[in-house]
């Protein structure tokens, strides 16, 4: 295929992508997941605004500020041309998405590479329009950030494969340090793609070596920077939560057939496809096939499973499946290529997780949102659960937020007819929790505020979630905040 050929299917597979992870940003001011507003989005406000909620990883030094700082420059920029931090999280959501693209453009390279055309067109399609890959497209996690750095890696160490140029050596050594930097647990799949990268040649090995450790040593010394110890977050993260155990007792444990079950809720009957149509592009493409099974094995032997730790894994079986299919499309006619599209892509388009995800704690974003505007000093929040979690980073630097303690607070968050509201306070808004699909639920949350003369500066209880006593002992001077 001719450069100007492929240009077609790429340029449209990007722009489709683009398109749908935008829209997703702004129409769905959503989170997926607790850690992306408490550890990276909050620890990044209070870089940029001097103060904000501070988890316990943050206080005993088992998370790295690698992600919050990235997150802090956009965020930063938004804050000098506004003053509301609402702009900054656009701003990042916005980045996120252009930051997802390149697995669209390795999916279209793919398909091109191997069936020319209908593959570019069918690979790049399905990855641009896959439901998993732009839902999770404009969250700051680990998982989501690891896999666009992860998936080009693995397209450069393919392209690699018999060649004798050493750029691609070069930059997919890199790319994989930074992969591991961003996620150790990808470590497996990082050194599968290393050993299909180097083989027997020493001479890549002396090349791709120092280059994979460059983004290591940079997220050790800053580790040394914030927490006095090198790779502090490295292996506090291993002791605390594998060897002791913590992420099992308090954030759940699931059995290892816990990803298999999932991925049929989510993806339906559309799993049978995948799993058959990623073989068939795992016999191209190796090493991506390598390295989303190895990926999903070793987070079996997890005890604490989220479907989103293996995201990796699963936008590596995306493309896969899009060159599998694009295979037996090879030589078939338009509507039979249409059918077996459809019948890849419809599976996900209909499970109940898909519209469960969509609106996941945007009642919770828009309630937290109108409230942090009327500028509150002290916050009581009453209530919260995994469907309406607190969105404490819409608030500015005035704000501080506390539990049961509604003595001094001017403004309160509790469910309905569960709290006992003291005198003085007017009801504002209620909004329900958002996270059962299909079913209408009255509003059942709501935020009452009484009129304050001026922000107190008295000392007040502060809002706490889970904190593990097991953790308490190794708490750290936090010298990048002091």
């Amino acid at each position: 295929m001719t450069p100007a050929r492929l240009a077609t299917p790429l340029i449209v597979s990007l722009s489709v992508a683009l398109a749908i992870r935008l829209f997703v940003a702004v129409a769905f001011p959503n989170y997926y997941a607790p850690d992306e507003i408490f550890q990276y989005i909050e620890q990044a406000h209070r870089l940029v605004f001097g103060q904000g909620y501070v988890p316990w990883e943050f206080q005993v030094g088992l998370r790295s500020w690698l992600i919050p700082l990235l997150l802090a420059g956009p965020m930063a920029l938004a804050h000098w041309l506004s003053p509301a931090p609402a702009a900054g999280l656009m701003l990042i959501r916005i980045l996120l998405c252009l930051a997802s693209l390149p697995i669209v453009f390795c999916a279209t390279k793919w398909g091109k590479r191997f069936h020319g055309s209908t593959g570019a067109w069918i690979a790049g399609l399905v990855t641009a329009l896959w439901p998993d890959l732009w839902l999770m497209a404009p969250h700051p996690l680990e998982e989501a950030l690891s896999t666009d750095i992860l998936i080009p890696a693995i397209y450069l160490v393919e392209a690699s494969r018999g060649q004798k140029n050493l750029m691609h050596v070069a930059w997919a050594g890199f790319l994989l340090g930074l992969t591991f930097a961003l996620r150790e647990q990808l470590a497996p799949a990082v050194a599968v793609a290393g050993i299909f990268l180097c083989g027997r040649n020493g001479k890549r090995w002396l090349l791709a070596i120092p280059l994979a450790a460059l983004p290591v040593l940079c997220a050790g010394l800053l580790d040394w920077y914030s927490w006095g110890e090198m790779f502090r977050s490295f292996w506090m993260n291993i002791y605390l939560n594998i060897i002791l155990g913590i992420s099992n007792h308090y954030f759940d444990s699931a059995p290892p057939s816990y990803y298999a079950l999932n991925l049929l809720y989510d993806w339906l009957w559309s799993a049978l496809f995948i799993a058959w149509f990623a073989w068939l592009g795992a016999r191209k493409l190796p090493v991506a096939g390598l390295a989303a099974v190895v990926t999903i094995a070793v987070h079996c032997c997890i005890a604490h499973k989220e479907l989103r730790f293996i995201f990796p894994a699963m936008a590596l079986l995306v493309p896969l499946a899009g060159v599998g299919v694009a295979g037996i499309c090879a030589n078939r006619t338009k509507l039979q290529k249409n059918l077996l599209t459809a019948a890849l892509l419809s599976g996900p388009f209909m499970s109940p997780l898909l519209y469960m995800r969509l609106p996941w704690q945007d009642s919770a974003s828009r309630l937290y949102t109108e409230l942090a505007a009327t500028h509150p000093c002290v916050v009581s929040i009453q209530t919260w659960d995994r469907g309406f979690l607190p969105i404490l980073p819409v608030f500015d630097a005035p704000t501080r937020f506390t539990g049961d303690e509604t003595s001094q607070a001017d403004a309160i968050i509790a469910a309905v007819n569960t709290t006992s509201i003291p005198p003085g306070f007017t009801r504002q808004s209620c909004a329900a929790e958002s996270w059962i699909p299909f079913k209408q639920r009255k509003p059942d949350v709501c935020y009452w505020t009484r009129p304050v003369s001026s922000c107190p500066a008295g000392k007040i209880t502060p809002f706490v979630l889970v904190y593990p006593p097991a953790a308490k002992a190794f708490i750290i001077r936090d010298r990048l905040t002091d």
